[in-house]
């Protein structure tokens, strides 16, 4: 891979939370192809050490449930590596509850992950991260049209994902750390396992493309976001859609 794709400062790791999922573990590995350092953390210890010995990265188990523990696993991550080039956030749940069904506990379930979760690592990383760096989150095409095959708790969850990005794109600016967001569309992960299989169905006869995207389409757009190649990009929303909502 040319210097030109590589993250500004390829010396250092990047550091993906969620690595264990489909659209992290795609990001990870290509990632480790192109030869950058990582830094993986997941909740799944197990298979965050597997996937870290695959691919000769170190690993630290963080939680999301746990809010009180997530700046403690950023802090021993920092241990071994001191400073990072960048920051991917592919952590999260999905929720299909609509209105008339979401109960209060699972509302506040699928905000204290997605939201709470994103928001305490970003917070315990921003010093971590080294001037010139980038972070990535993500969010999902829900987060514009609302809860379509997803649910109401999901949906609110990725839009303050969207506006959280978009501050620190402001806030971090000064120090050059870029922060964008890519928001997919329906993905071919183990997440989308649990939309009915109608709602897929209809989907796919929606999207220009139709058919799910794969992982790595998503994992592509994050490291582009990644690397100086998108030096001048900040604050974006970036769509990995299939075309099924043009802006």
């Amino acid at each position: 891979m040319s210097d030109w794709w590589r993250p500004s400062d390829a010396l250092l790791p990047i550091c993906i939370v969620g690595a264990c999922g489909g659209i992290g573990q795609a990001t990870a590995r290509l990632l480790a192809d192109s030869g950058s350092k990582l830094v993986l953390m997941d909740m799944d210890a197990p298979k965050l050490d597997r996937l870290a010995r695959e691919l000769g990265a170190a690993a630290q188990p963080i939680d999301f449930r746990q809010p009180n523990t997530i700046g403690q696993a950023v802090a021993r991550a920092r241990q071994t590596s001191p400073q990072i080039a960048g920051l991917v956030l592919a952590s999260g749940i999905v929720d299909t509850a609509k209105l008339a069904t979401l109960t209060l506990a699972r509302w506040e379930e699928v905000l204290q992950i997605n939201v709470t979760g994103t928001f305490l690592a970003i917070q315990a990383s921003q010093s971590w991260i080294a001037d010139g760096g980038a972070i990535v989150t993500t969010s999902s095409l829900a987060a514009s049209t609302g809860g379509v095959i997803t649910g109401t708790a999901y949906a609110a969850s990725k839009a303050a994902i969207e506006a959280m990005t978009k501050s620190a794109a402001q806030e971090l600016a000064h120090r050059g750390i870029r922060a964008n967001c890519v928001a997919p569309g329906a993905i071919d992960t183990p997440m989308t396992q649990q939309h009915a299989e109608a709602a897929k169905r209809a989907y796919e006869q929606a999207v220009p493309l139709k058919r799910y995207g794969h992982a790595d389409e998503v994992a592509s757009a994050i490291c582009f976001l990644l690397s100086r190649g998108a030096g001048y990009i900040t604050g974006a929303i970036v769509p990995v859609n299939g075309g099924i909502r043009m802006e």
